[in-house]
């Protein structure tokens, strides 16, 4: 599975690499926004309080500056998401023709790929409400134990099973994310809806759980490793850079240099990433390819499909 990964990105590297600079940049550049619109809205807050100001103006421009880091980070998440459906889909499908020895371009990949958006979306949303549903009864009884007196019974009985759900639901939110992992690439690879995809990523995962959980810590584990690297290497630069030129980042006089830096930081952080994505795309689809050999007698159509 790894000599296929890399071999994949050797022989398609324009399609695997270059869109997915292209995809996390957008981003990033995203990220550095939805960085910096918290960021001035609470300095221009800070900035804007006046002892003779009235008490609805201060909550105005409180109000706003929650808004604003709230819209940030949501549009964040949702550009991840989206950015996270594009490029399952474009790496998935340009592994998979390699696979049988084609290379094709962007523009071929993405023509597979465009009608099957939809389903990899709602496939996508589905594994994501799976996943979070048990996450989200800890959240509630968090909340709930929040809101109860505390030293009171109910505090203590609701912060008890608090506890005692945590490392169960946590294990099972895990165990849901493993067995819907092919529901993407299922989606457009084999067009499915997205229930008949989930169902499908569910079936493939059937008696290969263990199998599949070793593989994805594994390559979880190495593209990790190359990832924290390239930020820990990008965090000592933006260090030395921060010290050389603007010499103490927190005088007065360079807090929005330091703001601009940091933002910067974190958007070339997230950046870094694409070079690590090809190679966990190309993994993924390659264990899906090799369950389907393993489960269903693939690699006789493999063999005519590169013939043809």
């Amino acid at each position: 599975l790894f000599s296929g990964s890399f071999s994949a990105l050797r022989k398609n590297p324009s399609v695997l690499f270059g869109f997915t600079i292209i995809v996390m940049t957008v981003v990033a550049l995203l990220s550095l926004a939805g960085t910096m619109l918290p960021l001035f809205s609470f300095t221009s807050l800070m900035g804007d309080l006046d002892p003779q100001a009235s008490s609805k103006a201060l909550l105005d421009s409180a109000y706003m500056s929650v808004v604003s880091t709230i819209v940030g980070y949501i549009a964040i998440l949702a550009g991840s998401f989206l950015a996270g459906i594009l490029l399952d889909g474009v790496l998935s499908v340009a592994v998979s023709q390699l696979v049988i020895g084609k290379k094709i371009t962007f523009k071929q990949s993405w023509a597979l790929v465009k009608p099957r958006l939809w389903s990899m979306l709602g496939a996508s949303l589905l594994s994501m409400l799976a996943v979070g549903s048990p996450l989200l009864v800890l959240v509630i009884l968090f909340f709930m134990s929040l809101y109860s007196w505390p030293g009171s019974d109910a505090f203590f009985s609701l912060f008890g099973l608090l506890l005692a759900l945590a490392v169960p639901v946590v294990l099972a939110s895990y165990v849901i994310s493993i067995r819907f992992l092919y529901a993407p690439i299922c989606a457009v690879l084999e067009e499915k809806g997205p229930i008949e995809a989930v169902k499908r990523s569910w079936a493939l995962t059937s008696g290969s759980f263990w199998v599949t959980l070793g593989r994805v810590i594994l390559i979880n584990v190495v593209v990790g490793f190359i990832a924290g690297m390239i930020v820990q290497i990008i965090g000592i630069i933006a260090v030395i850079v921060m010290f050389t030129i603007l010499g103490d980042p927190s005088s007065p006089s360079n807090v929005w240099s330091t703001i601009i830096l940091y933002g910067v930081i974190s958007a070339l952080q997230m950046l870094a990433y694409s070079l690590v994505v090809p190679i966990l795309a190309a993994y993924q689809t390659l264990m899906y390819v090799d369950e389907k050999i393993r489960k269903e007698n693939f690699a006789p159509l493999l063999a005519h499909a590169s013939q043809g």
